[in-house]
């Protein structure tokens, strides 16, 4: 089954049915979005993300994502709005079947784009999720060398995951970081 998780409308979504010849269609709405007329037609469903916290969103989209893969190939398809860069990241993040977006009235397939983390640098935001912590306390819970930690630290911080608190050299995941291990 190829299902498609998207968050466009129109012309555009009609596009991308037909391009990824897709078996159903769950469509990723805010709280004000409101189309009868297009539930009716829906296979699959809607899926409606209500809030401003994009950590809560992108968790809930994750799941849709990830339920999705379990029946079959999964493709997302995303507009321009804070809502369709959610849908982008998720798609790359679980390595959907394939990944649209609209350029006017037409879809564009869009290439897959790797975000390059590895296993240590996974479980340094994993433990600084749980809380703000020293470099000692890292390379304690992690299972590394300090040096080691402050190698990765660096490399988090220049990606925007990790930010260091200038007071007590602590180190905090922030919200991009916790987007990359939802």
């Amino acid at each position: 089954m190829k299902t498609l998780v998207s968050n466009l409308r129109g012309r555009c979504l009609f596009d991308v049915a037909v391009k990824a010849q897709i078996d159903g269609l769950i469509s990723v709405q805010t709280e004000d979005f409101n189309d009868s007329c297009l539930e009716k037609f829906i296979k699959g469903g809607i899926i409606r993300v209500e809030g401003r916290n994009p950590i809560e969103a992108a968790r809930k989209i994750a799941e849709v994502i990830r339920g999705a893969k379990k029946h079959g190939e999964v493709y997302v398809a995303f507009d321009g709005s804070d809502l369709g860069g959610l849908l982008s990241f998720l798609a790359h993040r679980e390595g959907v079947a394939g990944i649209y977006t609209c350029f006017g009235d037409s879809a564009v397939r869009l290439p897959p784009l790797k975000l390059d983390i590895s296993d240590t640098r996974l479980r340094i935001l994993e433990v600084l999720e749980e809380e703000s912590l020293n470099a000692v306390l890292i390379a304690r819970k992690v299972g590394i060398s300090r040096a080691m930690v402050y190698k990765h630290l660096s490399g988090l911080m220049e990606m925007g995951l990790v930010e260091q608190s200038q007071m007590f050299d602590r180190y905090s995941i922030t919200d991009a970081g916790k987007l990359v291990i939802i």
